[in-house]
């Protein structure tokens, strides 16, 4: 099994982020048999630190490709990061967003990548606007108080997005008061912080 063979397999078939045994042994086999750490500790090669960018940290999304995509398309310069890339490579560039992702796992559980504390201090002291979608979006209610828990089932599929009356943030600006999602999660959030 090559590292050909392991790239061909996850760009051929319906992968499933969420199969971390999977993805261990894909990265295993890829470097030869050696271990690798389940987050990769990545960051930009590209080494421009002087373009304005969004920065997207990746919790093991299978969209985070398509968010970088779809922000790409709007003429936004991005990158994908770790979820563990640290405060000093962020720091390197300027940072006009940061966005987080969803990921297979549950922020409360033992092990759960967690954003660092010297990375939230670096958001903070630049005033960089966040976004968390799904696992991202809990990750932002667990680290500042909010609640998130199981739900009572597992949700999956196509769900109607509904404007809640009133609502005029600019993060809607430009869509339909409804429109379809996809939804994949077990946990919700009970309390925001």
């Amino acid at each position: 099994f090559s590292r050909f063979n392991a790239l061909q397999f996850i760009l051929c078939e319906d992968f499933q982020f969420h199969s971390r045994s999977i993805i261990k042994n894909i990265s295993t086999m890829a470097d030869g048999g050696a271990e690798q750490p389940e987050y990769l500790k990545q960051s930009s090669q590209l080494g421009n630190t002087n373009r304005p960018q969004v920065a997207i940290l990746d919790f093991g999304s299978q969209y985070s490709h398509i968010i970088a995509r779809r922000v790409r398309e709007m003429h936004v310069y991005c990158e994908l990061y770790s979820c563990l890339v640290t405060a000093e490579e962020l720091g390197k560039h300027d940072l006009t967003a940061v966005i987080l992702s969803g990921g297979p796992n549950s922020v409360y559980e033992e092990g759960a990548p967690h954003v660092a504390q010297e990375v939230w201090d670096l958001i903070k002291d630049r005033s960089v606007p966040v976004l968390g979608i799904c696992y991202g979006m809990q990750e932002l209610a667990h680290v500042f108080g909010g609640k998130v828990a199981p739900g009572l089932k597992r949700e999956y599929g196509k769900a109607t997005v509904s404007r809640i009356p009133g609502c005029d943030s600019p993060l809607f600006a430009g869509l339909p008061e409804e429109f379809m999602m996809w939804m994949s999660h077990g946990d919700k959030l009970h309390e925001v912080p």
